[in-house]
């Protein structure tokens, strides 16, 4: 496929407990605006039934986000802005290499790479850091045996600005997450080589704005705001593409 980069592939990197149609919605949409998505599956949420599944690391679902992305950059260069919510925001910035970004490409003569990274209400971590050593176990998680973690109530936390049932509804497809991830302590920040923009979910219940907004400005992101809890392409769909589709042309703008 040629380099095309007027509308970006988005590789799209979701939160933690979550079955990917949580995302649908936010895919259509996207869709709709003529960004091609892909959405890989992360191995410490999928496989819940393999013994191994309470080791998957961290590392293994970088592992996977950048396979994908390396297929679409070096095998078909694509420009591709990198798209991660809550967990996401960790393997995303773990799997971009530098050698994937547009300017390191375009250096070297090549098309396609990695142009923006964008979070939305996403976790952030330097080098050398790990879920477990700069937070403990979060109140909001409990622990399954075999290495098994948990939202204790989604509902609350995670959906708390749909209307009742539609957040019930989703509560109930929540899944485990493994807990190998938490103690995988990161190797590489994206965000460092990568320009990005940070999302601050307002009514968040999971991750308090305040919270949110040190992790963008650590990146160095720019900070956009929107009023919605945890899950905004769940209750703000159409506002969240938006946001999502003016960064990526004006991030065209810039690569070329």
């Amino acid at each position: 496929m040629s380099a095309t980069p007027t509308c970006p592939t988005i590789l799209l990197l979701q939160g933690a407990f979550q079955l990917p149609e949580v995302y649908e919605k936010l895919t259509v949409a996207l869709k709709a605006q003529g960004f091609p998505v892909v959405h890989p599956s992360l191995p410490s949420l999928c496989g819940q039934d393999e013994p191994d599944f309470g080791s998957k690391s961290l590392t293994a679902d970088a592992d996977v986000a950048q396979a994908a992305l390396r297929r679409l950059v070096e095998d078909e260069n694509r420009f591709v802005l990198v798209l991660m919510h809550s967990y996401g925001g960790l393997v995303g910035t773990e799997a971009v290499p530098e050698d994937l970004g547009q300017k390191s490409r375009r250096s070297r003569g090549l098309q396609g790479g990695v142009i923006h990274l964008f979070f939305f209400t996403a976790f952030i971590l330097a080098e050398g850091q790990s879920v477990a050593g700069s937070f403990g176990e979060s109140p909001n998680n409990g622990i399954r045996a075999g290495g098994r973690s948990y939202m204790k109530n989604p509902a609350r936390t995670m959906y708390s600005d749909l209307p009742e049932d539609e957040a019930e509804h989703w509560a109930a497809k929540t899944i485990d997450q493994s807990l190998g991830v938490q103690g995988t302590p990161l190797t590489r920040a994206a965000y460092r080589y990568v320009p990005s923009t940070y999302v601050v979910c307002e009514n968040d219940q999971a991750v308090p704005p305040q919270v949110q907004e040190m992790f963008g400005n650590n990146a160095g992101a720019a900070l956009l705001r929107l009023d919605s809890g945890h899950s905004p392409m769940l209750s703000k769909t159409d506002e969240l593409a938006g946001m999502i589709t003016d960064v990526a042309h004006q991030a065209v703008g810039q690569s070329l």
